[in-house]
């Protein structure tokens, strides 16, 4: 038997730093708890005790103002469906932009996919000898059927390894328009314009409701000190997208040679996306003033643009120019901290 009544979707924190905060806002705010609260209070209604109490102490971290309303967007579904709806259509014509040039952005992925395939490995035979005709991994001894080509032995989903960024042209593609381009390289423009800038240290947060209404691909960047930069792109909550932080020297390296080039295609690219951005705001404006906490114009630009570029990888890779990972993150080590996303 099942109730008449539908649940609630679950709220979702986004956040967006240049630099790892000292303090992970997911170690502040509980999407869980502080979403409905925040937008109890948003909308006027009385708190209980414990309520209270969660509150006072979203005041003492700056997370809210002395009458409690949210400091960074709250936005409950119906806002969400309005920020996703303009903030698809923003995604799309980046998609479009970014599909027009894809013949020069396969100029410069493919040495990508080339310098970071790992080596194939070479089988010899004694001459005279036939290769043995035993079983392909994951075809089953006498079952008579020819092995599927699938993921790389242990970047299966769910496996807790990051994909290998060259297991494929369309991996490779995914990290660099996904992570290098769309992410990392756009950001940096953006607040060189002045647009979506955190204070130093510090990072956008924005709470949404409904099933990816924060987003889902969100690019994290480690300095690894004397040795650049760990770059993963990919779903936080991914098993693997913590575990490649925690063994940075097992993301490939891009050779220093393709950074210059790279360089050049993500900010050339990256100052057209910046103009559909800016083409976008007025657009932007009037839903924005319908969130609550939104008064903070730079998260909610990042929360937009964070869907709008989701939006554009889904129109890619429904297009078959990019494969995302199955991993839900694919990382790499650069030395140039403009690919990084550094603001210089």
């Amino acid at each position: 038997m099942t109730s008449g009544v539908r649940a609630r979707p679950a709220w979702e924190l986004g956040w967006w730093a240049p630099v790892p905060p000292a303090l992970e806002p997911g170690e502040l705010v509980d999407p869980a708890v502080h979403g409905a609260l925040l937008s109890a209070v948003a909308d006027g209604a009385p708190l209980d005790r414990l309520g209270q109490h969660r509150l006072e102490s979203l005041k003492a971290a700056g997370l809210a103002t002395a009458d409690g309303r949210p400091r960074f967007p709250v936005a409950p579904a119906a806002q969400a469906k309005a920020v996703a709806e303009t903030a698809g259509d923003l995604g799309r014509a980046m998609a479009r932009l970014v599909a027009g040039e894809w013949s020069r952005l396969e100029v410069e992925y493919e040495p990508v996919h080339a310098a970071l395939s790992p080596p194939t490995p070479s089988i010899e035979h004694e001459p005279g000898h036939a290769a043995p005709a035993g079983p392909t991994a994951g075809a089953g001894s006498g079952s008579g059927h020819a092995a599927t080509a699938g993921p790389t032995a242990g970047a299966g989903s769910g496996s807790g390894h990051a994909a290998t960024v060259g297991a494929a042209p369309g991996a490779a593609a995914f990290l660099v328009v996904g992570g290098l381009l769309l992410d990392l390289g756009v950001r940096r423009l953006l607040r060189r314009q002045g647009l979506a800038s955190p204070p130093f240290g510090s990072a956008f947060v924005w709470l949404a409701e409904g099933e990816g209404a924060a987003g889902s691909w969100f690019a994290r960047v480690t300095g690894l000190p004397g040795r650049g930069s760990l770059v993963r792109f990919g779903h936080p909550a991914a098993p693997a997208f913590q575990l490649a932080a925690a063994d940075p020297e097992a993301a490939p390296a891009l050779p220093a040679s393709l950074e210059p080039a790279l360089r050049e295609l993500c900010e050339g690219l990256g100052w057209s996306v910046v103009r559909l951005v800016e083409d976008a705001l007025p657009a932007l404006d009037p839903v924005r003033r319908r969130v609550p906490g939104a008064d903070d114009e730079g998260a909610f630009l990042a929360w937009v643009y964070t869907l709008a570029v989701d939006e554009a990888l889904d129109r890619l890779s429904a297009r078959g120019l990019l494969t995302p990972p199955a991993t839900g993150v694919t990382s790499v080590r650069v030395a140039d901290p403009a690919l990084a996303g550094a603001a210089l």
